[in-house]
């Protein structure tokens, strides 16, 4: 069964909900007018392809069209492209988010493990990497950067030596920028002409869209155009093709973003240092992993649930025990309950 970050108790509506790393400014308002427009259209297919919407995407990035693919969230493009390479052998960089390993399991690749550490910061050792590459031979490496749930982030550079080793050894790095937009760091996308990667974006987590489900990878074209081919027909609604073109146009909604993020994340992790039971990580993403000294994720997670606090507990990421939780950047008001609940409890 999939575990992920979400609250669906009874109580839903009265829980403040840490575990989603999801933009707390909540669905734009201007999205949400604009779509109400687009409600008589039902009626009418999408276009089976979202020609439109990739169209937008290609001025956007400055790619040409036939580099993009459009998914149902984020999620449908890790499945879909573990079902087009059918890699024998599939690399994982742990711990990172657990779709990556089941999509390529029931493709039936062999999954393995590259470990990250606590007392490195959770940052790859880059020669040890290579390394790896070199004796297992994988026709697919996975990196998530920034990190889901570490938070850690690669400079392009950084990953030189990584992009020269794929590209010698014809085998593809998938890495996943779904959280980039939380920061002003670079992203891989202008070395998809001259290194085989396929990078993965999300506009859920960014826009706040989750329910609507909007994703879209970006590779060269041989590798578009076959997960173009066993992609099935249709499966982006027409409310989503549309709000591609509202969410990019909205500039106000993502400075906006831009400058909660920059606000609340160094608010929370300042009242997340202050509390002596709780080692925080830096993170890039628009969350923190957190280690906790002397009490257990399930306990404090248990717990907080009677202050309406529901987090991430993190036994399911391997690499990771039950000591870490991770807690995403919410309000100011609900980042000030979250430490002064976390305070008076650890």
């Amino acid at each position: 069964m999939n575990k992920h970050g979400g609250y669906f108790g009874q109580k839903q509506r009265e829980v403040i909900d840490f575990s989603v790393n999801i933009n707390p400014l909540g669905v734009p308002s201007k999205l949400m007018k604009e779509l109400e427009k687009e409600l008589p259209m039902l009626i009418r297919y999408p276009e089976i392809d979202g020609k439109t919407a990739k169209e937008t995407l290609s001025k956007y990035l400055d790619k040409e069209a036939d580099k993009i693919i459009l998914g149902n969230g984020a999620t449908e493009l890790i499945y879909l492209f573990a079902r087009a390479i059918k890699a024998s052998k599939v690399l994982l960089i742990q711990p990172t988010f657990t779709e990556y390993e089941r999509a390529f399991q029931v493709s039936g690749s062999s999954i393995f493990h590259f470990y990250t550490y606590e007392e490195a910061g959770f940052r790859i050792d880059m020669p040890e990497l290579l390394v790896s590459i070199e004796n297992l031979n994988p026709q697919v490496v996975v990196l998530c950067n920034p990190n889901n749930p570490t938070g850690v982030f690669y400079e392009p550079e950084e990953l030189m030596p990584l992009l020269e080793v794929i590209k010698e050894k014809n085998c593809y790095l998938f890495i996943d920028e779904s959280f980039i937009d939380f920061t002003e760091k670079f992203s891989l996308s202008s070395f998809v002409e001259e290194y085989p990667i396929f990078i993965l974006r999300s506009m859920t987590k960014t826009y706040g869209i989750p329910g609507l489900r909007l994703g879209y990878g970006l590779g060269d074209t041989d590798i578009v155009k076959e997960l173009n081919y066993i992609k099935e027909p249709w499966t982006i609604n027409s409310l989503a093709l549309k709000a591609v073109d509202i969410l990019l146009k909205d500039n106000n909604y993502f400075n906006r973003t831009q400058k909660w993020y920059e606000e609340e994340k160094n608010f929370l992790l300042n009242g997340l240092s202050s509390i002596n039971n709780i080692d925080v990580f830096p993170s890039e993403g628009n969350f923190f992993l957190c280690k906790l000294k002397n009490s257990s994720g399930e306990n404090v997670k248990s717990t907080l649930l009677n202050y309406g606090i529901y987090i991430r507990t993190c036994t399911d990421f391997k690499g990771l025990n039950d000591q870490f939780i991770r807690l995403a950047v919410r309000s100011r008001e609900e980042n000030e309950k979250l430490i002064h609940s976390l305070y008076n409890l650890i």
